[in-house]
C-alpha cells in the first residue's frame, strides 16, 4: 500500500467521521426542537416527522396539522410552512403583495383577483381558478376578519388553499419566530380560525 492509498483511506475516513458528526448535531438539534414545539398541539398528539425533525405533526382543534421549518439557502429564503387536513373544494392564494409583485402584475406577468375590499386587495395579490368563488368566500366578514389576523403575523408571506389543504406559509427563515411554542399556538389560532371563517371542516383519514 503506498502513502497515497493511506492517504485517501484517511482522508474518507475523515470525511466519514465529519458526516457523521454532522448528522449527529442535526439530529439533536430536530429532538430540540421538537420538545420546544411539541406543546403547542393538543396533549399528546403531536410527533417528530423525518431524520431532522425538521416538521412536527399533530392535532389542534380538530385540525390535523402539519409543520415544516424550510432551511434558507442560496435559493430560497427559508421559513415555516403549516399545513392544514382540510375538506374543501377549490384553489385559491392570498400572497403578501410586495413592490416585485406589484410590479410584475402591472407587467401582465402575474395575476391578481380583487375581492372588493380595497385595503385587503392593496395588501394581498389574490389567485383563484374561480374568480367567483373567491369574491364569495372573501365576502364574508369572517372570513376578511380571519385573514387579517393571518396577515398580521410577523413574517406572513402567503395563505393558500390546494389539493393539500390550507397552508400558510411564514418567510423569510427567522429561528426566533419559527421555533418559538408561543408564536407557533398563535400561528395554528389563526389558521384554524381563518380554516372555520371558510367552513372548512378537518379532512378525515389522515
Amino acid at each position: 500500500m503506498t502513502n497515497d492509498d493511506l492517504f485517501a483511506i484517511f482522508a474518507v475516513v475523515a470525511v466519514l467521521a465529519a458526516v457523521g458528526v454532522a448528522v449527529a448535531m442535526l439530529r439533536r438539534s430536530g429532538q430540540k426542537r421538537f420538545e420546544t414545539l411539541a406543546p403547542a398541539f393538543d396533549f399528546g398528539t403531536s410527533r417528530r416527522v423525518g431524520l431532522f425533525g425538521t416538521t412536527v405533526e399533530g392535532i389542534w382543534h380538530g385540525y390535523f396539522c402539519r409543520y415544516t421549518i424550510q432551511p434558507a439557502s442560496q435559493h430560497s429564503p427559508g421559513g415555516a410552512l403549516l399545513r392544514l387536513a382540510v375538506s374543501a373544494a377549490g384553489r385559491w392564494s392570498a400572497e403578501r403583495a410586495t413592490a416585485g409583485s406589484r410590479f410584475m402584475v402591472q407587467a401582465g406577468i402575474l395575476r391578481d383577483q380583487e375581492i372588493g375590499d380595497p385595503d385587503l386587495d392593496l395588501q394581498l395579490r389574490f389567485t383563484a381558478d374561480d374568480p367567483g368563488l373567491l369574491r364569495s368566500i372573501f365576502g364574508i366578514e369572517g372570513v376578511r376578519t380571519a385573514i387579517r389576523n393571518v396577515l398580521e403575523t410577523e413574517n406572513f408571506a402567503v395563505a393558500r388553499l390546494g389539493k393539500r389543504g390550507l397552508e400558510v406559509r411564514w418567510s423569510p427563515r427567522d429561528r426566533r419566530l419559527d421555533e418559538d411554542v408561543d408564536i407557533l399556538r398563535r400561528r395554528l389560532e389563526v389558521a384554524v380560525d381563518l380554516a372555520s371563517a371558510c367552513g372548512y371542516p378537518p379532512r378525515l383519514g389522515t
